[in-house]
Formats: structure tokens, sequence, C-alpha cells
């Protein structure tokens, strides 16, 4: 019986609070395990807003993760930070007597020179008018170079560079394949919640329709959680995971964040509807990365606030975990790992 030989990805993010990686294992797209992964917090004035702060600093704590992770892995994809480049989607006639790379040219004449410039494009299949699209990411060289210099110093060599705006996407498409293919073509809006914010998308063929920052992420939880029960940052944290929790956890805690949250999510569908120039309807809300009691709840107050079907998933849980990987920690971190995943996703 013939088998197919198993190859190793590595997809590294870093934040303003953490360095996240993910390693999987996949012997077909079809089939993947996630081998290893890493959560290295990181103190403040390290990362902010996306830029490096402290260069010396990051490359010490790169190299931590990298230690802990004990991995010889060479097929690295890294994140840069959607707040560094632009993402474009660009319709693309293919009767037109312009090339791609003259296309590319023309959105990227913004720019004095092309030496101040770092881009890279791919051609998205074609949409259901036959159009094709192509899409182009951009942003300065010296962004660029200031992120590679810490990898380097670090001694990782990243294979290649992704946004984590599109590993987001790649996660929730790697998500659809795998769990409900029936939303391949239809239009959805994924809230992906970070630490400190959300990332709003709204996706369709998988391409990004429109994005949105949203100030409110896990931040706020931790603080509420810090006022009400005079907790540490540490013991907040490990409340949010813990399945026993205090008895007003609910109303004085998670109630208020949640309906905060569907606030914002009526706020972005509301600035989506008033700013598409296509009238695409929302099929399903995906929500990246909140889980804990009282997450049905938050469900259905989506469902009815919204009147759109809506789930609560964690894509990196797709993957098996390897036997060393402690269930419960792994519940605890996955919040955190949707970007590493996707990109350890795209080297597969």
């Amino acid at each position: 019986m013939a088998t197919t030989s198993s190859r190793q990805s590595l997809g590294i993010s870093i934040t303003d609070k953490s360095i996240n990686m993910v390693l999987l294992n996949a012997r077909s797209l079809n089939q993947f395990r996630l081998e290893k992964y890493v959560v290295v917090p990181l103190p403040k004035n390290i990362v902010g807003n996306g830029s490096i702060e402290n260069h010396e600093e990051l490359v010490a704590y790169l190299q931590q993760a990298k230690q802990k992770l004990q991995s010889n892995c060479r097929n690295i994809t890294a994140a840069i930070s959607q707040k560094q480049v632009s993402v474009q989607f660009l319709d693309r006639d293919p009767n037109t007597e312009y090339t791609e790379e003259e296309q590319i040219m023309a959105e990227l004449s913004q720019y004095d020179s092309l030496d101040e410039v770092s881009y890279d494009y791919q051609k998205i299949d074609a949409n259901d008018q036959g159009k094709e699209c192509l899409l182009l990411v951009n942003g300065k060289r010296d962004d660029v170079n200031i992120l590679m210099d810490v990898y380097t110093d670090a001694g990782i060599i990243p294979s290649q560079m992704d946004v984590d705006l599109m590993a987001i996407m790649n996660s929730a498409i790697t998500w659809i394949n795998f769990r409900q293919p029936e939303l391949t073509n239809k239009c959805v809006a994924v809230f992906n919640i970070d630490y400190s914010e959300t990332q709003a998308i709204i996706m369709c063929h998988g391409k990004l329709l429109y994005k949105q920052e949203i100030n409110l992420g896990y931040d706020h939880l931790m603080q509420s959680l810090r006022r009400n029960y005079q907790l540490t940052e540490e013991e907040a944290w490990n409340m949010l995971y813990n399945p026993s929790k205090p008895e007003d956890y609910n109303t004085a805690v998670a109630q208020p964040f949640q309906q905060q949250f569907i606030q914002e999510i009526q706020r972005v569908l509301q600035f989506y509807f008033t700013s598409a120039s296509q009238e695409n309807e929302i099929d399903e809300i995906l929500i990246f990365g909140y889980g804990n009691k009282g997450a049905n709840e938050f469900t259905e107050s989506i469902i009815q606030q919204t009147r759109i079907p809506a789930q609560q998933i964690n894509p990196v849980l797709l993957a098996q975990p390897s036997d060393n990987i402690p269930q419960a920690k792994l519940l605890q971190d996955s919040s955190l790992l949707t970007v590493p995943f996707g990109l350890a996703i795209r080297g597969l």
C-alpha cells in the first residue's frame, strides 16, 4: 500500500502580547496533526501596535520560543501585521490587453520608487461572473526588513511571510472546507477575538469584501474579572478558562462583555451594508477564539439580535493534537493560535 510522506510546517505570529508558534505535520491536506505549539508572553514596550519597539528584547524572546518548541523545521511562514501593509483584491478582465504585472505596477505607482516597496501578488479563482481577481499585498520595504532582521538575529529564517489578516481567512477557509463545505461559496462574517482587539472580516469565495478592527478583546474581559474579584492578570486568565466560576460570573462579567460584543458585530454589519458596492447577504457569522461558560447563550443572543446563523469555533482544534499536548491546556491557548495555524496551513 502506497503512503505519502509527511510534511512539516511552522507558523509564527508576533503580537503585542505574545509570540505564538504552531507546528503542523500533514500526510495530506485532509489529514494533519498538531505536533507542538508555543505561546511565550511578551512584556510591554517590546511590540506596540504591530511595530517593533525593542529589537534586542524581541530577539531574546524569539530565541526562547524557538528553544521551547525544539523543532528543526525549516518550512516557516511568519506573519506581518495588517497594520503595516495594504491588502487589495483587484478585479481583472481576462480579455484585457494588460498583463497581470502591468496591472500590479499601475497600482504600485503611488510610491515614488519601487525600491521603497515590498510586494507580492497571486491570482484568485474566477468568481461567478467569470472575472479573475488578483490579491496584492504591499508595504514599505523598511518595515519588512526590520521584521526580517529580528528573525535573522534569532536564528529563524522564514520561507515566506503572510499578513495576519490573510492567515485568519486561511483558518476560516480551512474550517469551512472540513466542517461546513456548503459555506464555501457563501458570504461569511468572521470575528477573530484577540487580546486587545477583534479582527472583523467579511469574505465570499475566499475574497475579502470588508475588514475592520474592533477595539474589544480579551483584555476587556480580564479587566472585568480583575475588578470584580480582585485578581492578578494571571489569576484572571486562569479563571477565564476554569469550568468552575463564581456564581455571579455570568451576570457580572460574561453577559456585559457579550452584549457589548454583539453591539460591535451589529455595527460592523451596518458599516458593511452601507459601504459595500455588492449586495451580498451574510449567510453565517463565525466567532473565533471565544468559548467558556455561557458560550451557548452568547451564540443564541447573536442569532436573535442579528437574525443570522452563528457559531463559535477555534480552527486549530481541527488538527489532531499529538499525545504530549494536554487537552485542557490546548483549549485554554487555542484562542491565541488562529493566526499561526493559518500560517502553518499555508505552508503545507
